[in-house]
């Protein structure tokens, strides 16, 4: 899937989980894979609490982490697509 179309699609969905206070924890990152791998495209919400200061840095240790990729970053939200 292009990046152009997940966006499109991307528009549509909630976020099903949030990076909060415990930042991106070994769990967080299985749970990322296995939604991926069942829904194809999620979207994740980064809250203020969380020990990241830009969702970009946290948009950065999940591409680097998962087998997603990082489709765009607005907001506080992030969304993935698989690789």
């Amino acid at each position: 899937m292009d990046d152009k179309k997940a966006k499109i699609m991307g528009q549509g969905l909630t976020p099903t989980l949030q990076v909060g206070k415990d930042g991106i924890s070994p769990e967080m990152i299985k749970e990322i894979n296995k939604q991926v791998e069942d829904k194809k495209l999620i979207k994740i919400k980064v809250l203020r609490n969380s020990p990241y200061s830009k969702t970009a840095e946290a948009a950065e240790i999940i591409n680097e982490s998962c087998k997603a990729r990082v489709v765009e970053v607005r907001g506080r939200t992030v969304l993935l697509s698989r690789r």
